[in-house]
């Protein structure tokens, strides 16, 4: 399979039960999850999307949805394959449901370290375990993500050959601020080129990368989804306004017809870049070649 890979990035809650000080996607009051009503409303649009969509689902929290195994059983039952980012906070049966629901449909099962608020030992003696429940699925890809906070660098370095050791892919990302790369100290950028200079594609580090003229096919194969239902082009889309596609909840979205040059000065998200989005970088055509 060559081209584009169609993803869907669905924050589908608003609400987080952590308050990392550092989070991009953090706990939005008053932003809860969908009703019934809307999520059937959403079910509905997205299970009708033509061909096979990827659908990377994240929040705030997705695992405040109480009917989150039920979601990734539709998605999969209409022919869509299901991804997940989660702090893991969730209990173990929790998880195991939703990996039972998603089933063969399931691609990548992402969770991300955040120190703030639980202890690594801890949260590596869960990722064991799940990994486990994963090794029945072959197609499925776990990945512990981490986000280098200045000052944090030796750490986020350490936590990569524990898990690496432990046979389990670990992705760090680059802290960003209001959508652009955090600024780090000369000590830490040298930190960063020793712990993490072999990791250079999207694939395996978020970095930030700058790819404006570049041909992007973000609203046509490529949208991400808002807690409210609305739908925009890629998350620059969303911050400048300009991407707007419509809503899940009462019908109204629609999709770009063709791609289009990318028009932001750096594009935050390595998902559309994992996955073909964008032409020429990146990768992704294939299976198993994509991260968070």
């Amino acid at each position: 399979m060559s081209g584009p890979r169609p993803t869907v990035s669905w924050n589908i809650v608003g609400g987080c039960n952590y308050r990392c000080t550092y989070c991009v996607q953090k706990h939005m009051p008053g932003i809860g999850g969908p009703t019934d009503e809307q999520l059937e409303a959403a079910l509905a649009t997205l299970t009708a999307l033509p061909g096979s969509w990827e659908f990377k689902i994240s929040g705030g929290e997705p695992f405040l949805l109480k009917r989150l195994p039920e979601v990734a059983r539709r998605l999969a039952g209409a022919g869509h394959k299901v991804s997940l980012l989660t702090n893991l906070s969730a209990p173990l049966r929790v998880i195991a449901t939703f990996i039972e629901a998603a089933g063969e449909q399931l691609r990548t099962f992402s969770c991300s370290l955040h120190r703030e608020e639980v202890e690594e030992a801890e949260f590596f003696e869960k990722a064991q375990a799940v990994k486990e429940l994963l090794a029945k699925w072959p197609r499925a890809t776990f990945v512990v993500n981490s986000v280098v906070v200045p000052g944090q660098v030796p750490e986020v370095s350490a936590s990569r050959e524990r898990f690496e050791d432990a046979g389990i892919k670990f992705y760090p990302q680059l802290m960003r601020v209001n959508g652009q790369p955090a600024k780090y100290g000369l000590m830490d950028r040298w930190r960063i080129d020793r712990a993490f200079g072999d990791m250079v594609s999207p694939s395996q580090m978020n970095r930030g990368f700058q790819l404006k003229g570049r041909l992007c096919h973000a609203g046509s194969k490529y949208f991400i989804i808002h807690p409210k239902g609305d739908a925009f082009s890629c998350y620059p889309g969303k911050r400048f306004g300009d991407g707007h596609l419509g809503n899940v909840f009462d019908g109204t979205l629609r999709l770009w017809d063709a791609p289009a040059p990318c028009r932001y000065d750096v594009c935050p998200c390595t998902v559309p870049q994992n996955r073909g989005i964008i032409e020429g970088f990146g990768g992704g055509s294939g299976e198993g070649t994509h991260s968070f």
